[in-house]
């Protein structure tokens, strides 16, 4: 919590002060992560510190609507990095995190989980116990 969480927090905390201050436009971006927006078994407090960080960044995109300030929050699913050598290539994920600044999308993630993740919003809608996240889910609207 106090990195996941609290790196976020203190960031936001350090720098978006300072960009409204300025009349320049300009962005932040966030990294969270899609185990933040999906739950699956075993996520612990991982899972939990990038739930609050997806809350977080939210709760920072509608404070500064209207402003100067935009922000983009990136969550990526597994990225090959020094402590996996399996997930996505780091430099694909960067690529795509800065394609969505530039298009000023708020959130940048996965398209094969976007399903997932609809699914994810009607089963807690219908009051329904989480389930594991499926690639490429087929969301059904009720």
């Amino acid at each position: 919590m106090g990195v996941n969480l609290g790196g976020v927090v203190n960031g936001l905390r350090a720098f978006v002060p300072r960009l409204l201050s300025d009349t320049t436009p300009s962005h932040v971006l966030v990294t969270a992560s899609l185990a933040g927006l999906l739950v699956w078994p075993g996520g612990g407090p991982y899972a939990a510190s990038k739930h609050a960080v997806v809350t977080v960044v939210e709760q920072a995109a509608s404070a500064l609507a209207g402003s100067h300030v935009g922000i983009t929050m990136l969550c990526p699913a597994l990225v090959r990095s020094g402590m996996s050598p399996e997930g996505d290539d780091p430099l694909d994920v960067a690529d795509a995190a800065l394609a969505g600044v530039d298009a000023r999308r708020f959130l940048v993630m996965p398209s094969e989980w976007g399903n997932s993740l609809a699914e994810r919003a009607i089963n807690l809608r219908a009051g329904e116990h989480p389930s594991e996240p499926q690639l490429g889910a087929r969301a059904d609207a009720d």
